[in-house]
This record gives structure tokens, C-alpha cells and sequence, in this order.
């Protein structure tokens, strides 16, 4: 019966039971026991009701959880999701879980021991794994992409100990997530090889390009190395990170297309091998003013300041770093201490500050 008439026939026999009793025509305890079913009948319906209401609202948190991972579009995403995911499924306050990869789980803690040692049952029994101590129960959810030979997600969970151990329910949520995941698993890995794929073949044709100008072999692939490490320092989003990437690694790519002295072109010359669309342009523009400078004193358009996009002002101090410390005849290479003093020298005047300040601050760390 739905929840709406069984309220309505509660209140019916509240109503009637009022009714009877206030006109005195039945004995008090047959009274009595009219109320008492009355409450009763509203009890029931009302933890009815509540009981629907849990189901809609762990229903909702399913849709939620299930969306979130299916959004997922790294690893470092589909691992945060899944721990939300689980914490928003599974009952019980006292359910802790941790989303962990295989090289994260070690004997180092006592809970990560018990949790290592659950991982070697996993390899011959990939799926659920419960282990107890008669205080707390612990369970370990491998998760594997399709085709993968271990387990790269490993869910990881303690609960207070309970007699019957995981519940159906629990255990069929857990699978349901565990498929999912691995679905979207094996959709990153497959867009990891694919992008690999490309690089390599990237690099391949740059290497090719270089392999035609003196002394620049390489020299693509390490200013694509320093701009990455800039851009993380300098907080690139996503796009621009990945922009940044190609248009480095690009950044000569016009050299091939030109007689040894006609060095000013090859910027403008690399720019036109992108088409005109919108997917291109941090990439087109990037590789056209990469040798502009800071004070409007570079070319191809002697722009300034600001207005050398972002990515371009990047790759010019990864691109002086690089000549600076490897590019340069071999007598002449600056260490990486030295070569970012001179590069801090000219600040302001050929290099953006803020990428300056970046660069000093990775080589710190190194």
C-alpha cells in the first residue's frame, strides 16, 4: 500500500475512534483499545514512510555516486570519487574506507599490515576479501582494468565487528561499484596508451625535424620537460598544462622550413603549420611568440608584457634555460645554478617575472 493512503486510512480510524468515544456509546476499554490501535496504525505508518524516505535518499546517493565516477577523467579523480562513493552507500557511522593503490599498501602500520596481508589473499581470490580480530572487521575490494594482470585500485575498509560480517546488501554495492570503476579503469588506461601512443609518434617527428638542424637533437623534448615542471609550479589548468606541453615540444618546428640565417621567421613559419581552429589556438600561439620578450624587444611582432600569451612566456625561459645549460657548445654550458642567475638577471626585460620566479623556485627543489 502506498504511504498516502495508508495515512489517510490512519486518520480515518483516528477520526472514528474520536468519534465513538466522545459519544459514549462503547464501554472505556473497548475505547481503549480503539486509541491503541489508532497509535499503533500511525507508528507503522510513519516508520513506513521513513523507511521509503531512507531508500529514495540511498537511491539518490547511488545516482550521485555512480555519475561521479563515470566523470571521472583521471586516475587521482576516479580514486576521490569511489571514496565518496562508498562513504555515501555504505551504512554505519563506523565504516572507515580508504581508496588506495597496491604500492601505497605497506607493513608499516598495523592496519596497512593487516590490509597487505589481505592483498596477498586477493591475488588468487580476486574479489571480496574479510578478514577479523572479533573488535573490528576489515574487507579489501580489489579493482583491476579489463585485461590487467593485478589490482591498481585496492578499496580498502574497517568497520566494528560484526557476528554476520558484511551484509548482502553491503557486499552487492560493493560489487556493483567495484564493475563500475573497473569500467572507467579500463577507459583512462585505454586513453593513457592512446596518448603514449601519440607522444612517442610526436617525438618521433620532431626528433626527425631536429635531426636536420645542427645541434638542436633533443632539444624539443627537454624544453617540453621544463616548461611541464613551470607550468605545475605556475598552477596551468588542465588545457593549458597539455597546450603548453605540445606547443614546447613543438616550438622549432619551423627551423626545417627554413635557410640557416632566416632564424626570425621560423616562429611564424611553426605557427602556420596549425590550422585556424580554436582546438589550436594556446598551441599556435604559443609556438608564434615564443621569442618575444618581456620589454617588446623580441620578435616576430615586438608585442610586451601581457600581451605575449601566457604559454609563450613560459616556453621563452624554458627555451633560454635549455640553450643556456645544454644547446650551447659544450665549453660554453652554464650550470643550472648559474644559468638561472642569468636568467633572474634579465627579469622585467626579456623574461616574465612570475615565470622567473617559478623556474628559481624548481630548481630549489632539485
Amino acid at each position: 500500500m502506498e504511504s498516502r493512503h495508508i495515512v489517510i486510512s490512519g486518520l480515518a480510524i483516528t477520526a472514528l475512534a474520536a468519534a465513538i468515544a466522545l459519544g459514549g456509546w462503547i464501554p472505556d476499554g473497548v475505547i481503549a483499545l480503539l486509541f491503541l490501535g489508532a497509535g499503533l496504525g500511525l507508528t507503522y505508518t510513519g516508520a513506513l514512510i521513513k523507511r521509503q524516505r531512507q531508500k529514495y535518499s540511498q537511491l539518490q546517493a547511488w545516482v550521485r555516486a555512480l555519475e561521479d565516477l563515470h566523470r571521472a577523467g583521471t586516475y587521482e579523480e576516479l580514486t576521490k570519487h569511489l571514496a565518496i562513493a562508498l562513504y555515501r552507500v555504505l551504512p554505519g557511522e563506523e565504516t572507515e574506507v580508504q581508496v588506495l593503490s597496491p604500492a601505497q599498501i605497506s607493513a608499516g602500520e598495523e592496519e596497512m599490515s593487516v590490509w597487505a596481508d589481505l592483498l596477498l589473499q586477493a591475488r588468487t581470490n580476486p574479489e571480496l576479501v574479510e578478514k577479523s580480530d572479533g573488535s573490528q572487521d576489515w574487507f579489501l575490494l580489489p579493482i583491476r582494468a579489463e585485461g590487467a594482470a593485478s589490482a591498481e585500485i585496492i578499496v580498502c575498509g574497517k568497520r566494528k565487528h560484526d557476528p554476520q560480517g558484511l551484509q548482502a546488501e553491503d557486499k552487492e554495492i560493493l560489487r556493483i561499484l567495484r564493475a563500475s570503476a573497473a569500467r572507467v579503469l579500463t577507459r583512462l588506461k585505454r586513453c593513457q596508451e592512446q596518448q603514449r601512443f601519440m607522444e612517442q609518434l610526436l617525438q618521433i617527428a620532431v626528433e626527425a625535424g631536429e635531426g636536420e638542424s645542427s645541434g638542436f637533437k633533443e632539444h624539443g623534448r627537454r624544453v617540453a620537460i621544463i616548461a611541464d615542471r613551470l607550468g605545475r609550479q605556475l598552477g596551468l589548468d588542465e588545457e593549458e598544462a597539455k597546450a603548453l606541453h605540445y606547443a614546447a615540444l613543438l616550438h622549432d618546428i619551423g627551423r626545417s622550413q627554413l635557410l640557416q640565417n632566416a632564424d626570425e621567421e621560423h616562429p611564424c613559419k611553426g605557427a602556420q603549420v596549425f590550422s585556424d581552429g580554436d582546438e589550436w589556438k594556446l598551441i599556435r600561439e604559443a609556438i608564434k611568440y615564443h621569442h618575444e620578450r618581456y620589454d617588446g624587444s623580441g620578435f616576430p611582432e615586438g608585442r610586451k608584457m601581457t600581451d605575449i600569451p601566457f604559454l609563450a612566456r613560459i616556453i621563452a625561459v624554458a627555451d633560454i634555460f635549455d640553450g643556456l645549460t645544454a644547446l650551447a657548445p659544450e665549453e660554453e654550458r652554464l650550470s643550472p645554478q648559474l644559468a638561472c642567475q642569468v636568467i633572474q638577471k634579465a627579469t622585467g626585460s626579456s623574461f616574465d617575472p612570475l615565470v622567473v620566479v617559478a623556474l628559481t623556485e624548481i630548481q630549489l627543489e632539485n
